[in-house]
């Protein structure tokens, strides 16, 4: 369950309509780790949020915008990312296991060394992204809309098929 304290500065940074407010008490309390775990986070604007090492596992994100958010070691275990805007999101050592991530704008997101163990990519747009040492299935990657990565990285994911030769 969410800690309270935690919620109210993103409270008001949401009314403010700018993530300034969380990004400064985030600053100013940096030894904390912000439990909003479980938290209805809908429809809201979270763009350029800093949401890194926060825990939101079972955290309901749909369809928000958490463009270019910084969100590395967050724990976004179950959480609902359906239709998110997280482009260009730092989502490096994260943990999504079992994240339904179902239709997320996922472009020039860092994924490096995320967890994806279980996650729902059906539709979701990875181009560009940086998967350099996710775990992910690959069965999942190839409901993506497409990764936009080399020949190289699609060899690696398993993704390319192998041109037997004649």
């Amino acid at each position: 369950m969410a800690n309270k304290q935690h919620i109210k500065p993103l409270i008001t940074a949401i009314a403010s309509m700018s993530m300034a407010p969380w990004n400064h008490w985030r600053i100013e309390n940096a030894s904390i780790l912000p439990d909003l775990s479980g938290m209805e986070l809908a429809d809201l604007n979270l763009s350029f949020a800093d949401l890194s090492h926060a825990d939101l596992n079972y955290a309901d994100l749909s369809r928000t915008n958490l463009h270019h958010a910084a969100l590395q070691h967050t724990y976004l275990r179950s959480a609902k990312l359906q239709k998110a805007n997280l482009s260009e999101a730092d989502l490096s050592h994260s943990i999504l296991r079992g994240a339904d991530l179902t239709g997320a704008n996922l472009r020039n997101a860092k994924l490096r060394r995320a967890n994806l163990i279980g996650a729902n990519l059906k539709q979701a747009d990875l181009k560009g992204a940086d998967l350099a040492d996710a775990k992910i299935d690959p069965e999942a990657v190839k409901q993506t809309k497409g990764l936009g990565v080399s020949r190289l990285e699609k060899l690696a994911l398993g993704l390319s098929a192998r041109r037997s030769k004649k």
